[in-house]
């Protein structure tokens, strides 16, 4: 990376690292780095776009994507557990835009600090044409799959004061509703659909394991194999 963006990048970490309770919660800011790298990768990857995206400007609206929580916090209006914790809304992605402008202008040029600006307004709109804006939206969407998932809800469940069962329970019904299989056909790119597919399946390995741990089911059946009388 050119030392412009690394200095936006220093600069959205001043932003994004809050600290709460004499701590440093890294949560936001490790999930805006995720989108960062993934929004850059696609917006490089041969034959997915019809109008190839500025790579500098997504790569810049992937990094500032949710930075509109960050906003919000500073101002006192969240707690720590609260962010993330739902979608972003488009005044967050307002909030994002301004602070984008606000830290990079004057560090890189203004047409690309302009167009990431703008890549991230219109994430929220499902048919949006801009490339940049399109590679932003799929990247924030695919870091929703996987193991992130069981992460993000186990943060909200303990801030809630709720039990570990909740988390198997609140999987249990998505697969009930076929939650995920929407979710994985609301992608854009055939590309990001199979990944997400492919990291479903770790969390179903995943919970197949906590949900056997947790109950303590191994050793119960370790103990019924011992305990069952030896065959005559």
């Amino acid at each position: 990376m050119s030392g412009t963006l690394d200095e936006a990048i220093r600069r959205a970490e001043q932003l994004l690292v809050r600290s709460w309770g004499g701590g440093r919660d890294l949560w936001l800011w490790e999930h805006c780095l995720r989108v960062m790298r993934s929004a850059e990768l696609l917006a490089a990857m041969p034959d997915l776009l019809r109008e190839q995206a500025d790579p500098t400007a997504a790569t810049l609206a992937g990094l500032y994507y949710d930075a509109g929580w960050a906003v919000q916090a500073r101002e006192g209006g969240l707690q720590p557990w609260q962010v993330l914790a739902r979608p972003t809304s488009n005044m967050q992605r307002e909030l994002a835009a301004g602070a984008l402008l606000e830290q990079c202008t004057g560090i890189l040029p203004l047409e690309t600090v302009t167009l990431a600006a703008e890549a991230i307004r219109e994430c929220n709109n499902r048919f949006t044409t801009m490339p940049e804006a399109q590679v932003v939206s799929e990247a924030a969407n695919l870091d929703e799959f996987g193991l992130m998932y069981v992460l993000r809800q186990f943060r909200l469940l303990q801030a809630e004061g709720r039990r570990l069962e909740d988390l198997l329970a609140t999987w249990t019904r998505q697969q009930e509703y076929r939650y995920w299989d929407a979710r994985v056909d609301g992608l854009r790119f055939p590309q990001t659909r199979e990944i997400a597919r492919r990291r479903l399946a770790g969390v179903a390995d995943f919970m197949e394991a906590l949900a056997r741990d947790a109950s303590g089911a191994d050793l119960r059946q370790q103990f019924s194999a011992a305990a069952a009388p030896p065959e005559p």
